[in-house]
């Protein structure tokens, strides 16, 4: 591949770009995504714990190598000049930086110019993992993506090779998905450039895996970590009907139908690039889109400690596909509309993306009140009401507890206790299985599902817990228990 050449126009308006994408998380406060607030619980305890004798008595954090460790990674290093909150708020903004650098200059090296379809693409830099707070997955996917500009920058030859030796175990340590999608990517293009110039398939193949063998780097310490992992559990195969949901999900945020119709235009402009007779394909990107939608297809819904694993991967074959399509060979006219129309569209998603994050925040702040009534080295007992499993808003809230933890130095029950993904261990045998995720949780009495408010306070061992904080119902509804005092 030739070396990539931007003029300063085009470097002014990458910039722009890049500028506008940050835009939805550049001034939050506490990023409200779903589970990152239970991160910034984790963080807290991972920077901290040696100096809080009370928490001692519940958590320990063992640090070990293992494909997960992103964000911690930068909050460890980056926490003395930052603080927790602020090297959290840190590595949410470097995912759509890191993202849309990414895409921009991919179309560029694929097309030579940004295409609409790339405009596109970069509406699911905000998708629903990032969204539901998956921030070490978030983080690992945007730096393959950069890596993978690197890795076709370079091209073949021993600089690349040892180049992509530290970057494999770089993306790996931050999440493994990261390096399993970069492996994608970097397969693609070595398949694109060998095997139609061969004679032999076998031949391609060979010359294919000899390229891509810098990525096996973190084979060794990956098949240590496993070995000595528990609990990665692997389920959900094969669920074809809730792949379709994950599809519709892409860009899922806030209002259902909103939300619905902008993946159907996203997945309308991947049909357009497919059937268009005058749209063709950068061979490289189109083969990594065909196999990414192979694994989605085969993924199943956990894996190795990771859940809703198939849905991870769904928007980034959308937006490897979108970034597939070449429309040079449209006319000037039809180039024109199809880019206003994919600015309007993706202008739209930024400021809905925006609007939504800050109100968010400030619902959460609202909730944060009552940490007001909570002491110091408190155990908290936080119970938060959850949509129902058929609608479309997601559980924003999830994880409020462990703001307890950052603000209050406070045990809460919300912490993750699963040692394949997470160094941090949770010592509470008097709060049973209330001491961990997913207890918090309760569904409205109208879904028929369980557990209900009224069934999590009944089984809840009310003793262990100085402290009971409901998220959801009105204190009027609130269903009273020997022990409890409302407040």
């Amino acid at each position: 591949m030739s070396k990539l050449q931007i003029s300063r126009a085009d470097k002014f308006g990458m910039v722009l770009l890049v500028l506008a994408m940050v835009m939805p998380v550049a001034f939050l406060t506490t990023p409200p995504m779903v589970d990152i607030l239970g991160h910034m619980g984790r963080f807290t305890l991972q920077t901290g714990l040696d100096q809080q004798p009370f928490l001692q008595h519940f958590y320990s954090f063992e640090w070990q190598i293992i494909g997960n460790l992103g964000t911690d990674l930068i909050v460890q290093l980056l926490h003395p000049l930052l603080g927790t909150v602020g090297a959290t708020k840190l590595a949410v903004l470097l995912v759509p930086l890191f993202a849309t650098t990414a895409i921009v200059t991919l179309s560029y090296q694929m097309h030579r110019r940004v295409t609409p379809f790339a405009i596109l693409a970069l509406a699911l830099v905000f998708c629903l993992p990032f969204t539901w707070g998956f921030l070490n997955f978030s983080l690992a996917m945007s730096l393959a993506l950069l890596a993978y500009v690197l890795w076709n920058y370079l091209g073949s030859g021993w600089c690349r090779t040892w180049v992509f030796v530290p970057i494999s175990v770089i993306v790996w340590l931050c999440h493994t998905f990261g390096l399993a999608f970069l492996g994608i990517l970097c397969t693609a293009e070595a398949l694109a450039r060998h095997c139609p110039s061969r004679k032999s398939l076998f031949d391609g193949l060979q010359a294919t895996v000899r390229d891509c063998l810098p990525l096996l780097t973190p084979l060794i310490p990956m098949l240590m970590w496993r070995s000595s992992a528990s609990g990665s559990g692997i389920d959900g195969w094969f669920d074809f009907q809730q792949k379709a949901g994950w599809l519709i999900s892409i860009v899922r945020l806030h209002g259902e139908w909103t939300d619905k119709a902008s993946a159907i235009a996203l997945l309308a402009a991947i049909c357009l690039g497919v059937f268009h007779r005058r749209v063709t394909v950068a061979p490289t990107i189109a083969v990594a889109a065909s196999i990414a939608l192979i694994a989605f297809l085969v993924l199943p819904r956990q894996i190795f400690g990771s859940v809703f694993a198939d849905m991870r991967l769904a928007p980034y074959v959308a937006m490897l596909a979108l970034l597939s399509f070449q429309d040079a060979t449209l006319s000037a006219r039809a180039r024109t509309a199809l880019m206003v129309a994919a600015l309007a569209f993706l202008g739209f998603r930024l400021a809905l993306t925006t609007h939504v994050y800050h109100d968010r925040e400030r619902q959460l702040e609202t909730h944060l009140a009552a940490l007001t009534a909570i002491p110091e080295q408190a155990r908290v007992a936080t119970l938060v009401q959850i949509p129902c499993q058929s609608e479309w808003a997601l559980p924003w809230f999830s994880h409020i507890g462990s703001v307890a933890i950052t603000r209050k130095h406070a045990f809460a029950n919300d912490q993750w206790a699963n040692s394949s993904m997470n160094p941090l261990k949770v010592h509470f045998p008097a709060a049973g299985a209330y001491a961990t995720d997913d207890r918090q949780l309760f569904f409205p009495g109208h879904c028929g599902m369980q557990p209900t408010l009224a069934q999590s306070l009944k089984a809840l061992p009310v003793t262990a817990f100085t402290h009971v904080w409901i998220i959801g119902p009105s204190p009027k509804s609130f269903i009273g228990k020997d022990g409890l005092t409302l407040r």
